[in-house]
């Protein structure tokens, strides 16, 4: 690891990485670091991190600007933060919920496996289809095995047109496999840009889970990011869940845990 990794750190690399694609503006201050999109109104790309212990002061701040937004106000506070009792009681008595847990990981070790598919980066109209196709699929529950390119709840219009425009960026990498049948059956994207890269969209449609395809995508991704220089590959997922106990076995390490608040009406 050539970097100094905490919240602050990751959320600057996520941040140049998919700016322009998803994050639109970023503010840091000695207090807070706050990112935030013009396209994407849910709290994944509309959220400020307390860096130090906060005050009402602060967080009247933070929420103002994410108001005048539009935005919900969503705050960020890291577990392994000297801050982060204090903070955590400040947004509890102003009325915030915890809505997520989330971990940073760092790839420290991989091995190839065998692969069947026919794996490439999208570069054409249907390949694109196909790859939101197998996303929307992946991310909902109700669809099962659908030929139609539906909007899936947790794949926004917004969503598509950002991924659509980010093809052949040079640092956008939309990953898709073809099974035996020439059917799209798993996904995953790669941003990769001054040694850094970060994971995101790994999904495997319904009807085709448990087949190992998603290992032979991330295969293909991590030696894609090898030849593009990369050094240090992170991803985020949900702490302690079944994804961070299939990336911890593909070779992923915890680095680093959040708590997500959004605040209630």
């Amino acid at each position: 690891m050539n970097k100094i990794f905490n919240c602050s750190n990751c959320l600057r690399m996520q941040y140049e990485l998919l700016k322009g694609m998803f994050f639109d503006d970023i503010e840091e201050t000695n207090n807070y670091v706050l990112c935030t999109s013009k396209v994407m109104d849910d709290c994944f790309w509309n959220l400020a991190y307390l860096k130090n212990k906060a005050d009402n002061d602060i967080l009247v701040e933070i929420e103002n600007k994410l108001i005048d937004l539009n935005r919900a106000p969503c705050m960020y506070i890291g577990r392994d933060d000297e801050s982060f009792k204090e903070n955590k009681a400040l947004l509890l008595n102003h009325h915030y919920q915890i809505k997520d847990t989330d971990v940073f990981m760092i790839l420290t070790d991989y091995q190839n496996v065998d692969c069947d598919l026919k794996i490439k980066v999208v570069e054409s109209e249907n390949e694109y289809q196909d790859f939101m196709k197998v996303l929307a699929s992946a991310y909902n529950d109700n669809i099962e095995n659908s030929d139609e390119n539906v909007y899936a709840d947790a794949v926004t219009k917004c969503y598509y047109d950002a991924v659509k425009n980010s093809i052949n960026s040079g640092k956008t990498y939309h990953i898709i496999g073809y099974n035996e049948d020439n059917k799209p059956v798993s996904v995953a994207t790669l941003n990769v840009a001054n040694g850094v890269g970060i994971i995101n969209n790994v999904g495997t449609a319904q009807g085709y889970w448990n087949k190992g395809y998603s290992k032979q995508v991330l295969t293909f991704l991590i030696n894609l990011f090898k030849e593009k220089g990369g050094i240090d590959l992170i991803l985020c997922t949900e702490y302690q869940s079944k994804n961070q106990t299939y990336y911890e076995k593909l070779g992923f390490k915890e680095i680093y845990v959040m708590e997500q608040y959004i605040k209630c009406e």
